[in-house]
C-alpha cells in the first residue's frame, strides 16, 4: 500500500495545516484575536470571563465542525471527479 494510504488507515495522516505554514495575514488575524480576547478578559469579572470562555469554546467547536464538513464534502467531490475520469478513460484509447 502507498504511504498516504497507510497513514490514512492507521490514523496518522496529518490534514491540519501547521501553524508555521499559515499566511502572514492569517497569523496577523490570529494574533489580533488573541490580543482582543486578553484585553476583554481583563475588563470582565469572573462570571463574565466564564461566559466569554464558553463563547470562545463554542465558536471554536462550531468552526471545527464546519471545517470537518467542508473537508468531507471536498473529499467526496474529488472522488466523484476521479470516478468520472476513470469512467471515461476508454475514450482515450484508439482502436
Amino acid at each position: 500500500m502507498g504511504k498516504i494510504l497507510d497513514a490514512f488507515a492507521d490514523g496518522s495522516l496529518c490534514v491540519e495545516e501547521e501553524f508555521e505554514r499559515r499566511s502572514p495575514e492569517h497569523m496577523e488575524l490570529s494574533e489580533k484575536a488573541c490580543r482582543l480576547q486578553e484585553e476583554l478578559e481583563e475588563k470582565l469579572n469572573d462570571e463574565e470571563r466564564e461566559l466569554l470562555s464558553d463563547l470562545v469554546d463554542t465558536v471554536y467547536e462550531e468552526c471545527c465542525s464546519y471545517a470537518q464538513n467542508r473537508f468531507i464534502h471536498g473529499y467526496r467531490l474529488g472522488v466523484l471527479m476521479t470516478m468520472e475520469i476513470f469512467d471515461e478513460q476508454d475514450t482515450y484509447i484508439m482502436e
